[in-house]
């Protein structure tokens, strides 16, 4: 008997999905003109020094997709940190800050494109893949490969992780801009390369950067993005470039945590954007 009413609820949606583009832009809060009681930060504010400030507005919620909303964890928690490497320095870390010293004694050549690379959710720069893609991108090309530790942010229950990705996306916009201005980089030469949570951060961190190269996002997360407006996700607008592989896209409720709907300029879906164990690289 269950099965059955999931079995309706199923087609029930397929029907409404066939002739709606956004079958549930009702559900929209910026459309709900009553009181919601389920929006406890609406139209709060709040501000993060130098980074500048972030609000929760109803544009940000939505019944289905993104019913709830909290502000990021402390600065101080998160803990946002630069890690450098170069063929000079392949597997030894340097920290880098949005500070003179710490950019004249690094080994950062500003003459070498840049990349970044961002973790996902409850992940961290010591994964095999962030250590794997490092030392591939250094062997195709000499450039500055920097690794961005949100580890701080990524660990606690999701909603709030999904939260810490926009302070994270501040830090990341707000070190780029530090470079563009203070010492001549061009944001054309720039890639951020995100996983997950960290392909919203690189939408976010993209969306503060005029010009900005590229942004590859690899399996932009499903939950609480997927239906919601440009700004709450990854999306053209972010880059001059905005590719975007999906192969984690078999819906939340089939254990598939990646999206499926488009948010690129390109977007490639390997195996119709669903996990193959058949499938290589």
């Amino acid at each position: 008997m269950l099965l059955e009413r999931v079995y309706v609820i199923v087609f029930a949606i397929k029907a409404i999905s066939a002739g709606s583009v956004d079958p549930f832009g009702w559900a929209r809060a910026d459309r709900i003109e009553f009181h919601i009681p389920w929006l406890p930060f609406e139209n709060e504010t709040r501000c993060y020094d130098e980074l500048g400030c972030l609000n929760i507005t109803r544009n940000w919620y939505h019944l289905i997709y993104r019913p709830f909303n909290v502000f990021p964890l402390p600065r101080s928690v998160i803990n946002t940190k630069f890690i450098l490497y170069t063929r000079t320095n392949p597997n030894t870390n340097e920290l880098l800050k949005a500070q003179e010293d710490s950019i004249k004694k690094s080994h950062l050549d500003l003459k070498n494109k840049i990349k970044f690379i961002i973790h996902g959710f409850i992940d961290t720069p010591l994964s095999n893949w962030v250590g794997d893609m490092k030392d591939e991108l250094l062997k195709a090309e000499d450039l500055n490969v920097i690794v961005v530790d949100w580890a701080g942010g990524s660990l606690p229950l999701y909603t709030q992780a999904t939260a810490n990705t926009r302070l994270v996306g501040l830090e990341l916009g707000h070190f780029i801009n530090y470079l563009v201005k203070n010492h001549g980089v061009d944001p054309a030469d720039i890639h951020i390369i995100g996983h997950s949570l960290g392909a919203h951060t690189a939408g976010y961190a993209g969306s503060m950067v005029q010009g900005l190269g590229r942004i590859t996002g690899l399996d932009p997360a499903e939950p609480y993005f997927q239906g919601m407006p440009a700004h709450v996700r990854l999306d053209p607008t972010d880059a001059e470039l905005v590719d975007v592989i999906h192969t984690d896209g078999k819906g939340i409720f089939f254990l598939g945590y990646g999206m499926s709907q488009t948010c690129g300029h390109i977007d490639f879906y390997p195996n119709n954007g669903k996990n193959s164990t058949e499938f290589k690289i």
